[in-house]
């Protein structure tokens, strides 16, 4: 069996899942390999025309959204050639996907990751409590007037078409997003979203020697170190901003440094200690981080699941959170984690507090967090619940040959 994975770029987090899905998933006997957008392109006069389509979609909207009508080139047909399953991560900003579904062979299955909402959405990406995609995503709250009315509309009926007619299987990283997802008409149309908890490589996200770690690091083996961070600093979703506020104002700051990886950089409170270390791409240096940490601390608005912080937990760092979307799935109050309600600062600095007045309490969790991550999100267990899944498109489109050979030519 051949599976094709494509997401938009060669980095991130839905990348490092693709990736991970396929190199697992070669132990059942599934040849896969994971394609991105291609950059440059040949064919500039289109990725100049797209461009400009791109910015138009920043423009019209005042949060992330995505249309579907992109000019970028899809995947062609020598990258069809023998291939039975096409796993569609996050290309939002790639090509025009419906159109390219209904071009496909009907004899390739087509399976769905949901890494957030724009799958199943009329472009938008996070959930924010609007429940408008559940019919028609009109007026969309975040699109400007007088387009409000008419693009993410249109968008949900592209997506619905398409992705019905390829009969197109959902899986969600949590029973939350599942839920979610299963309120829209297009993923109702296609039988409802199954969930299966995203793998991490526990090969690399695993304890270690902290005082090891923080010597490569360069950071005293009495600090006590926080770290936090995503693929981007600057992201409103994240929260940075905010949360080292309430980290500034936690007392004693002498001997308490915080670590934040990322692309860009924030205002730093005064008599804050904040070392700033860029984008990770080595996922073993990042699980070094981890390791050196004395607690893992998110800040984000809302996450479908929340993968960082079950690699910071695979690594026994117990982590604090707010109680938002598949968090709480992600990492268990009490199993690992200390959870908040969204925007309680006090509960906050309380719950990091507690932690650094208790290694007995940061062991406990770290412990529970190492457990939890490494039996519920190993990489073997993920890869065989998608190759179950395989299987069943695979034979599905079998059988829908065999009663219908029309419909497959």
């Amino acid at each position: 069996m051949r599976v094709l994975h494509l997401n938009t770029h060669s980095s991130g987090g839905s990348y490092e899942y693709a990736t991970l899905l396929s190199t697992s998933s070669a132990a059942h006997g599934i040849e896969s390999r994971v394609l991105c957008k291609n950059s440059p392109s040949p064919q500039t006069g289109r990725v100049l025309l797209d461009r400009v389509i791109r910015r138009a979609y920043v423009s019209f909207s005042t949060e992330p959204w995505h249309g579907t009508r992109r000019l970028l080139c899809p995947p062609g047909s020598e990258e069809l050639k023998g291939v039975d399953v096409v796993h569609l991560h996050t290309v939002a900003d790639w090509f025009d996907v419906p159109h390219w579904l209904d071009t496909l062979p009907a004899h390739i299955g087509i399976v769905i990751s949901l890494h957030d909402m724009w799958h199943f959405s009329g472009g938008c990406f996070l959930y924010r409590g609007c429940d408008r995609y559940r019919a028609s995503c009109s007026p969309c709250p975040i699109l400007k007037s007088p387009f409000n009315r008419v693009l993410a509309r249109d968008e949900l009926r592209r997506k619905l078409q398409a992705y019905r007619n390829c009969r197109a299987q959902f899986v969600a990283n949590c029973l939350w997003l599942a839920e979610l997802a299963g309120r829209s008409p297009i993923v109702k149309a296609s039988g409802g979203a199954r969930v299966i908890p995203p793998g991490i490589d526990t090969t690399v996200f695993k304890p270690q020697d902290k005082n090891l770690c923080r010597n490569n690091l360069d950071l005293p083996a009495d600090a006590f170190v926080i770290v936090t961070g995503g693929a981007s600093l600057t992201d409103t979703n994240k929260n940075v901003p905010w949360l080292l506020e309430q980290l500034s104002r936690l007392p004693d700051r002498e001997g308490l440094i915080v670590l934040a990886f990322g692309e860009g950089a924030v205002p730093v409170p005064q008599g804050l200690k904040v070392r700033f270390t860029g984008g990770i791409r080595d996922r073993r240096d990042l699980a070094r981080l981890f390791a050196a940490a004395d607690v893992f601390v998110s800040a984000s608005l809302m996450e479908t699941y929340g993968l960082t912080l079950v690699e910071a937990m695979a690594c026994g760092t117990p982590v604090v959170a707010f109680r938002v979307g598949g968090i709480p799935e992600a990492a268990p109050d009490g199993q690992g984690a200390i959870l908040c309600e969204p925007g309680d600062g006090a509960a906050f600095t309380e719950a990091i507090m507690k932690l650094r007045s208790s290694p007995e309490l940061r062991d406990r969790l770290g412990t529970l967090a190492r457990e939890t991550a490494h039996t519920r999100n190993a990489a073997s267990s993920f890869a065989n619940a998608f190759a179950q899944l395989y299987r069943e498109c695979v034979s599905l489109r079998e059988n829908t040959k065999r009663k219908h050979p029309a419909l497959t030519t």
